[in-house]
């Protein structure tokens, strides 16, 4: 018995985090709330750049670490970019808000709808990848509805 309990003891001492695993056994383990409604745009060379604001919530009594996001948004049904956000952390309790970019093309067939002044609607869908702390990969999909103002002064074809 002695035995057995020193084997769990010194299994659960080379986890990288007895305390997180603890709260996991004991607790249960809430994946991370993701939202993405905020999104503002602005003129930009190539087009018009659009910013999301991305924010992660931990209901968990431990950090979370995210390996990374991978998005893409669609404007009008119309994917019209695709990109990929770092890891970045999430604390125990609290929330993380990163901004997810991309330029929309004057070449795609939805920028000329664009009206500066108007409101656009866009969807962004993708997947968090959450490294749990029990070691498993978690991966989250999002899919999010929102708006943002056409700023005026976006270049238009000729």
């Amino acid at each position: 018995m002695i035995r057995s309990s020193l084997a769990v003891c010194a299994l659960l001492a080379s986890a990288p985090s007895c305390p997180d695993l603890y709260s996991i056994a004991t607790h249960g383990f809430t994946v991370p709330t993701l939202d993405a409604s905020s999104a503002s745009a602005a003129p930009d060379p190539s087009g018009v750049a659009v910013t999301v604001q991305f924010t992660a919530s931990n209901g968990n009594g431990f950090p979370l670490s995210l390996a990374g996001v991978d998005y893409r948004l669609r404007l009008q049904g119309v994917q019209v970019f695709d990109g990929a956000q770092t890891g970045f952390e999430v604390p125990d309790h609290g929330s993380t808000t990163q901004q997810l970019k991309g330029v929309v093309s004057p070449t795609s067939p939805v920028y000329q709808t664009l009206i500066p002044g108007q409101t656009a609607t866009y969807t962004i869908s993708g997947t968090a990848h959450v490294d749990s702390p029990a070691g498993v990969p978690v991966d989250v999909d999002f899919v999010k509805d929102g708006s943002f103002l056409v700023p005026a002064g976006i270049p238009r074809l000729r």
